[in-house]
């Protein structure tokens, strides 16, 4: 049998309830207000993802870079909702890793600072919920972690979900182990917080506020299945407050107009039982 037929696939989650961070969104508020990781010269085309049109970068290879930070493959986007209905009901767009273990492979360029802090973020998911990571020995399916200037120094991307031996978490020399992480979350097959389609019931999203190309990272996403029933603001999965703004100013608030800490510092306890919704134990 295909190894891809033998994984147990499910819709797209919203973490934290459901879950999610950005490729520029960083620990380091200051600097994810400034820097922006996004090549000038990427190519932005429309593709449905999860039932929802979305705007994806190009990367070439069949895959497509979506809300900065997230690597979708062909097998999760279509030219036309048809289509994709048809996916999801053979697959659904992200695959679960079998056994609730996480195989992965260690390029050879990542720097110490970076081999710490990978094996800090999967002892925080370990540690707290059903997943477990496994070195790959021979293993047919895997995700490969290596360091990138594709992302900026602070800063990750992630496939989502389980792509076969194309998986592929990329970081900066100086991504934090909140940052790995929050990026771990999108291998798993984990969608942004701030996606969730209940989410303006729980915040405000400062349209005026978020740089130029960048507001399809705030869109919600009509079709996540949600793990929990309540919206977390401390997610791991949950932009901060100040994720891609132009001006310095909040580009999320809560209701009442304030800011908020606590998003993608650690795995929230509505993360955790979230995650093992979708990864019972065995």
């Amino acid at each position: 049998m295909n190894t891809k037929k033998k994984f147990r696939a499910f819709k797209t989650l919203a973490l934290g309830t459901v879950l999610l961070f950005a490729s520029c969104q960083k620990e380091d508020v200051e600097e994810s207000v400034t820097e922006n990781a996004t090549a000038s010269n990427e190519k932005l085309i429309e593709k449905y993802f999860d039932g929802d049109l979305v705007t994806v970068e190009e990367m070439g290879n069949g895959e497509y870079l979506y809300n900065d930070d997230i690597i979708l493959s062909e097998e999760h986007v279509s030219d036309t909702p048809q289509d994709i209905d048809q996916k999801l009901a053979i697959y659904g767009p992200a695959r679960k890793w079998p056994n609730n273990t996480v195989i992965y492979v260690l390029s050879s360029n990542l720097n110490s600072r970076l081999r710490t802090n990978i094996r800090t973020a999967m002892n925080r998911w370990s540690r707290k919920t059903n997943i477990r990571f496994k070195q790959r020995t021979n293993e047919s399916y895997y995700v490969t972690i290596r360091q990138s200037t594709a992302v900026c120094s602070g800063c990750g991307s992630a496939s989502l979900g389980v792509n076969g031996n194309r998986g592929s978490l990329r970081l900066g020399r100086n991504a934090s182990a909140s940052l790995v992480a929050h990026e771990l979350g999108h291998t798993l097959g984990f969608v942004h917080e701030q996606t969730r389609p209940d989410r303006d019931n729980h915040v405000i999203i400062k349209w005026e506020n978020i740089q130029s190309g960048k507001a399809g990272n705030f869109r919600k996403s009509n079709n996540s299945r949600r793990l929990t029933s309540k919206f977390d603001i401390k997610s791991i999965m949950m932009y901060h407050a100040y994720g891609f703004s132009k001006n310095g100013k909040p580009t999320i608030t809560l209701r009442n107009g304030r800011t908020y800490t606590g998003a993608q510092r650690t795995i929230s306890p509505l993360d955790i039982q979230g995650t093992n919704a979708a990864y019972p134990r065995r």
